[in-house]
């Protein structure tokens, strides 16, 4: 090649490089900045425990998924991003709490598996949960009633059950008696009536019931009812109750 050549074919070279830094740089604070916002690919091709506050990817996704079905709440922006945030980290010490593992926020490979297994398959219902407009679907797996309307899950409520020897019964029921101010006498005659209002009776004596205990108490082992099932929040109670007409179907179950 002449010189002439030599020199062109080095102008070009360099115009080329030149034409190129700019599609591939990028200012130090974007770098950083998208550092965060990006999934990590090994956490995507992989599921790595334990998750902690700060992980993103798809399987913080899985797990939003599953805790969001088991009734707690988390917070738009973090499924958008995919992040163990604090919404998500408050879910999963719930859970902990509610399964009677240590309360860390930290998802271990023990906390992962009892999450996966009490979830069970996220948004499948009972077909006849599906029957009516209006039904009480209670999982005693997870703990917890979904109120079913036209199909839908409307709204989860945290619930426990009748302890060993008082277990509340698994089947399908018939609301057969509402009670807004029902009191219980199980204790006996000498012994002041238990509150237990908001009584949507299904099975006998056995209702779906505020219980000031439980939200007095929580969830702890050994913790229930007689074989009751308690609802915690209030709020929840009077909403059921409100929504649940006489002859309403419930169904219990373990999922």
């Amino acid at each position: 090649m002449t010189l002439r050549g030599r020199l062109i074919a080095g102008i070009s070279a360099a115009a080329l490089t030149v034409s190129l830094v700019p599609a591939f740089a990028v200012p130090a604070n974007a770098a950083v900045e998208n550092s965060h916002r990006q999934e990590n690919p090994a956490r995507q091709a992989k599921l790595s425990l334990p998750m902690e506050a700060g992980d993103r990817g798809r399987f913080v996704h899985v797990l939003q998924d599953r805790l969001q079905w088991l009734g707690y709440r988390i917070s738009s922006r973090e499924r958008t991003e995919g992040r163990l945030g604090r919404s998500t980290t408050a879910a999963v010490v719930a859970a902990q709490n509610k399964f009677f593992l240590p309360q860390t926020g930290t998802v271990d490979a023990k906390t992962w598996r009892l999450i996966k297994n009490v979830a069970g398959k996220v948004g499948v219902l009972p077909r006849v949960c599906r029957s009516e407009a209006k039904t009480l679907c209670i999982d005693k797996t997870a703990k917890v009633i979904r109120y079913v309307r036209n199909g839908k899950v409307d709204r989860t409520v945290h619930v426990r059950f009748g302890v060993r020897g008082l277990e509340t019964r698994t089947g399908t029921f018939r609301i057969w008696f509402r009670w807004r101010e029902a009191t219980s006498g199980i204790g006996g005659p000498d012994v002041p009536r238990a509150p237990m209002p908001y009584a949507l009776f299904f099975d006998g004596d056995i209702a779906v019931h505020y219980s000031p205990t439980f939200a007095r108490t929580g969830y702890y082992p050994g913790g229930g009812s007689h074989g009751c099932v308690n609802v915690a929040d209030l709020r929840d109670s009077i909403y059921l109750f409100n929504q649940m007409p006489l002859r309403g179907l419930v169904h219990v179950y373990w999922s």
